[in-house]
């Protein structure tokens, strides 16, 4: 029987860093969320994530599509219930990099879930790590760090919170935590 393995915390932590590596394991995968965001520089359709229009998200959640859904910053993500139901019958553990409002849905359905909380070592490196990606407008920056101090009071929340101040340390304490080492 596969496990259900979530890693949140706040935009800048190193979520999607971190789960890139974790998914090198053989016996790991990453679930591929649907958003309706506009793709990034360098993110790939079906890849990085799925890319829909606000209409046919709202189609996918009136047909039940979704094991959970969120709003983040004035768009839409999700996770798929079908690729879910599907790694967790194949045995893998399945990475669901999410935030903490989709956390706790998953969490309600498949108690199971090993839930991990990845934190930045302060708010300045949080800051920091943010501005360097240069991905986002100004307001898109504010929006997140102020989103970013509502996430953390969620980390009690969590099975896990791992501080990620150095990027191999943080890595192998989750491999040790899904005994994957």
């Amino acid at each position: 029987m596969g496990k259900i393995v979530i890693i949140s915390g706040p935009s800048g932590s190193g979520k999607t860093t971190v789960c890139k590596i974790l998914k090198q394991h053989s016996n790991v995968e990453q679930s591929i969320s649907v958003t309706t965001r506009s793709p990034r520089k360098n993110e790939k359709d079906g890849e990085s994530y799925h890319f829909v229009s606000n209409a046919r998200f709202k189609e996918m959640i009136k047909n039940g599509e979704f094991a959970e859904f969120a709003e983040y910053c004035g768009y839409y993500y999700g996770t798929l219930l079908s690729a879910l139901e599907d790694a967790i019958k194949r045995g893998i553990f399945y990475i669901l990099e999410i935030d903490v409002q989709g956390a706790m849905q998953i969490k309600e359905k498949f108690p199971d879930a090993i839930m991990i909380f990845l934190l930045p070592p302060n708010r300045l490196t949080l800051s920091q790590r943010l501005i360097s990606r240069n991905t986002d407008t100004e307001q898109d920056l504010a929006n997140r760090l102020k989103i970013a101090e509502k996430e953390l009071e969620y980390k009690d929340k969590y099975d896990y919170c791992v501080v990620n101040d150095d990027l191999d340390v943080t890595v192998n304490t989750i491999r040790k935590i899904l005994n994957l080492l």
